[in-house]
């Protein structure tokens, strides 16, 4: 059946990286009769209400972005995880939803795979790529924070950017002090961790872990170690003085290579060497096994003698 497209609808097409509205589809010619025979017989599939594929394999993460951005017309920015995962941040929640801003003004409701928000602050600094436009990764990374994910979650993707350096700190505290207040609690939350030196969100799984000891003293997290001697030593997650006890989280992400299996050795055997007793957990051991971790630690801390005067800290919060 012939559809009568115009002759320029082939580059629209080309430019929108084989997707087609229904608007622009009817405006270049194409009926919706058209539209159904092409469907009909394979060569065309609906994405979206209104919007389809001019091509018959499934469509993939790019696809997706720029139907998102066609549904949400001009001016929509892919934010929240869709948008992490495109600047690469590898905690990035595993969610196949996209997320987009829209103009205030505009009159847009949820579809499929697109969850919109109307705002009246736009991302003053995306990335601008053919066909769509991407938040940069501080205002994506707070929007994510907002959308629901779980802490864990959460403070991994954050604790990469920053550790990374993706996006400074202060970035975040800017859009805690001008985006959305609603649903930021754990956003807020997260900010004031890394404002405190945490480092990987099973540090901060950890930290939350030790609060619950009625047994432990106040411990220090990444504090500057200095040996009796003058030495600096290397800086622990944890560290209680009073016993000289270093508490550390391991993940096999930092021990892929035999140098970095041999770099965190050396740190361990520098610390013993001034007597200090360092505890390794695993991201799992925390997360799973919570109150075996925490026994652990304060068996060890009744067990180490008082008084400890091998190193001193230095700059680590309590």
């Amino acid at each position: 059946m012939p559809d009568g497209r115009a002759v320029d609808l082939s580059g629209l097409i080309e430019r929108q990286s084989g997707l087609l509205l229904r608007s622009q589809a009817n405006a270049a010619g194409v009926t919706d009769d058209a539209i159904r025979w092409h469907i009909a017989r394979g060569e065309w599939q609906r994405v979206l209400k209104g919007l389809y594929a001019t091509f018959s394999g499934p469509p993939t993460e790019e696809h997706r972005l720029i139907a998102a951005t066609l549904y949400g017309g001009e001016g929509t920015q892919i934010t929240g995880a869709a948008a992490l995962r495109r600047h690469g941040v590898r905690y990035a929640p595993d969610d196949r939803r996209v997320h987009i801003l829209v103009p205030l003004e505009r009159r847009r409701s949820h579809r499929g795979f697109v969850i919109v928000t109307r705002t009246a602050r736009p991302d003053q600094h995306p990335r601008l790529l053919p066909a769509m436009e991407i938040c940069s990764v501080a205002r994506a990374g707070a929007d994510a924070a907002r959308a629901g994910y779980p802490l864990t979650e959460i403070r991994a993707f954050l604790a990469e950017i920053v550790q990374r350096r993706l996006a400074p700190l202060s970035a975040f505290e800017r859009e805690l002090a001008e985006g959305s207040t609603a649903h930021s609690a754990v956003l807020r939350r997260v900010v004031a961790e890394l404002k405190d030196g945490v480092r990987s969100a099973p540090e901060a799984e950890m930290r939350d872990v030790v609060a619950l000891s009625s047994v432990l003293p106040p411990v220090q997290w990444n504090p500057r170690l200095i040996a009796a001697d003058g030495t600096v030593l290397p800086t622990p997650d944890g560290w209680i003085q009073d016993v000289g006890l270093a508490l550390e989280t391991d993940s096999k992400e930092f021990h892929t290579s035999p140098v970095d299996w041999q770099r965190t050795l050396e740190r361990h055997n520098l610390l013993a060497r001034y007597g200090i007793m360092t505890l390794h957990f695993t991201p799992r051991e925390i997360r799973e096994h919570p109150e075996k971790v925490l026994a652990t630690i304060e068996q060890t801390y009744r067990e180490r003698p008082r008084g400890f005067r091998g190193a001193q800290a230095s700059g680590g919060k309590s």
